[in-house]
């Protein structure tokens, strides 16, 4: 099942975040099966595809996606369809493994118009069933950047080799000398996070004291770590590329050890789920760079983005927890019914794939940081909160929106 650490770069986000999340449950809709309310529409269903790991090493590792997508189906349906045709959904489990995704992938994406909000950890597998449905469009969160080159796909947010900087010169400012003391624990099957992480921390002047490579779901003391860390001198502790109950543990484990580096980083920590588990006073003070805005919530009222998703989770699945996989696939679904708008309606999937490649600005109506679908260039522009009391607090900018300040991506090769 395992590939090398190079194939392997389908995990490799950071600002973007996608870590493991751990869920609970799966989705309403069934694996392989087809759910979405058609609101009394009686035109034939228009078929969309949607695959995300929900069972595996870390069951309902993507389930946000799928309940997203499912989301933005009834929003479709609720206004009248597509031009009469309600939209139904084809699901997958890719069961976070290699074989899995191809097979869920393999068995889905024949039969739908367009590939949606899909999310599967070890999409490097899933080459071959792209390049053999080359008329079908595939708009999800791309983890591999490799898979960027393939014509018919189109990422909301997309994420070639490299790492956009913005965020970390804000944060270095206000914490001079720190990120000359950088430690790191990686995660050794999203390892590739951390190369794309620590080489843009590099490029602005980054030195690593401390890492250590481990399989972060078979261990659940990072004491050793922190102390050797505090030997060190470490400052800039990045936590990026982690799941959430893995920031937890270490987050206490330095609590009790009374360390407290100047800067802790931690995108992953936002997330619906974060503060039903974790300690408010370990996690004080923990900066959350990002290129989406804070759709949680707090920017609800200044991104129509955010307020759509989050009214149509509640009415889709009430007591779903929003998190950053489902905002990436709310996004891709977005992405996708511009595309098809834009081609005036038509149901025809070639297109569709032509609308997008001429969608060169997108921002999922202020919900992410502007970025280029059509030339796969991501997003240089930036937000960065931070966790005060308990509570996620904008620090800049301060009020809504990105700052551009700074921006920058500092691209990266592999070998």
């Amino acid at each position: 099942m395992q590939r090398s650490t190079s194939a392997r770069i389908a995990l490799g986000l950071t600002v973007v975040a996608l870590a493991a999340t751990a869920c609970s449950s799966s989705s309403s809709g069934k694996a392989g099966g087809t759910t979405g309310g058609d609101h009394g529409l009686t035109g034939t269903p228009v078929l969309l595809g949607n695959v995300v790991d929900l069972t595996g090493p870390i069951p309902g590792l993507f389930k946000g996606a799928r309940e997203a997508t499912e989301a933005y189906v009834d929003k479709i349906n609720s206004s009248g369809g597509l031009n009469g045709h309600p939209v139904k959904l084809v699901e997958g489990d890719s069961q976070t493994t290699c074989n899995g995704a191809a097979a869920a992938w393999g068995k889905v994406m024949p039969q739908v118009q367009a590939m949606v909000g899909s999310i599967s950890g070890l999409d490097s597998c899933i080459d071959k069933v792209l390049n053999a449905n080359p008329k079908t469009p595939a708009v999800f969160q791309l983890l591999n950047p490799v898979l960027s080159g393939i014509p018919n796909t189109f990422a909301p947010s997309p994420r070639p080799l490299g790492q956009s900087v913005g965020a970390y010169k804000y944060i270095s400012a206000a914490n001079p000398g720190a990120i000359q003391k950088i430690g790191y624990i990686a995660n050794k099957v999203t390892e590739f996070s951390y190369i794309q992480e620590i080489g843009g921390l590099k490029a602005l002047g980054g030195k690593v004291l401390y890492s250590r490579t481990t399989d972060v779901t078979k261990q659940t003391d990072f004491t050793s770590d922190i102390i050797q860390m505090k030997a060190k001198g470490v400052e800039w502790l990045p936590l990026d590329g982690l799941p959430v109950d893995t920031v937890n543990r270490i987050l206490n484990n330095a609590k009790q050890q009374n360390w407290h580096p100047k800067v802790i980083t931690a995108a992953t920590a936002y997330d619906g789920n974060f503060f039903k588990i974790a300690d408010p006073v370990a996690a004080e003070g923990v900066y959350i760079p990002l290129q989406q805005a804070l759709f949680l919530g707090e920017d609800r009222a200044s991104s129509v983005g955010v307020d759509e998703y989050l009214t149509w989770l509640k009415k889709a699945h009430p007591d779903a927890v929003p998190d950053i996989f489902g905002a990436t696939a709310w996004a891709s679904a977005e992405l996708w019914f511009e595309a098809w708008t834009k081609a005036g309606g038509s149901k025809t999937p070639d297109d569709v794939t032509f609308a997008l490649g001429t969608i060169t600005k997108f921002d999922a109506k202020g919900m992410f940081a502007e970025a280029s679908p059509t030339a796969r260039t991501p997003a240089t522009c930036w937000d960065v909160a931070q966790i005060k009391s308990g509570k996620y607090v904008r620090l800049e900018p301060a009020d809504k929106g990105y700052s551009c300040a700074g921006a920058e991506f500092v691209p990266l090769k592999l070998g």
